[in-house]
């Protein structure tokens, strides 16, 4: 029960940062990614015994979730929403959630190296341009 718990933990917390870094602060705090945040974690909860991989269906859970959310809900300003959609994820994935190469290529079912050609056009992308 002990091990169980643990990794309730781990993957609430990857889910509270993915929601948090994609949603954002709304009117101050983070109440509103939180709540995506929750019904993602009873979802991936209530589903886990479907789950191959717990990492990918987590991702795969809280992404669709995050994404009815961005659909029904105004949108702010995002520098990352000009990316495509796969870079997004990647720099969401790496540079705000924290989880290494291997672990976002494992969520995002593709290898290591077209993560980190991925995070390199994103990258890339994002820098200014000189003057």
């Amino acid at each position: 029960m002990e091990t169980a718990s643990k990794l309730i933990d781990a993957v609430r917390v990857l889910v509270v940062r993915y929601c948090r870094a994609r949603i954002g602060r709304r009117a101050g705090t983070y109440e509103t990614a939180d709540a995506v945040a929750k019904n993602s974690c009873l979802e991936i909860l209530a589903r886990a015994a479907e789950a191959t991989v717990l990492l990918r269906f987590a991702y795969d859970v809280t992404h669709r979730l995050v994404d009815d959310f961005h659909r029904t809900a105004a949108e702010l300003p995002n520098p990352l929403s000009g990316l495509p959609g796969q870079q997004r994820e990647i720099m969401v994935l790496r540079s705000l959630v924290g989880l290494s190469a291997d672990d976002t290529a494992l969520a995002l079912g593709c290898s290591v190296q077209a993560v980190r050609l991925g995070q390199h056009r994103a990258l890339t992308a994002l820098r200014p341009t000189p003057a």
